[in-house]
């Protein structure tokens, strides 16, 4: 997976983006499991406006 981010903030007058890379793996028909790198410099919790963001995740997907 490759991802472009793009995070507005009209108020505060301040626009960030970036990128992230993953890769997955379908355990089952109902679970896929993913690890990759966050290019990004913010995070998806945008309460939190440090910008230290980067580096490695891993990610657990169930689908219906």
């Amino acid at each position: 997976t490759v991802e472009g981010r793009v995070l507005s903030i009209p108020e505060a007058q301040d626009t960030r983006s970036g990128a992230l890379v993953g890769l997955y793996r379908h355990l089952s028909n109902h679970i896929k499991i993913g690890a990759g790198w966050n290019f990004t410099d913010f995070s998806d919790d945008l309460t939190n406006l440090s910008y230290t963001h980067q580096g490695v995740f891993i990610n657990l997907v169930g689908k219906f």
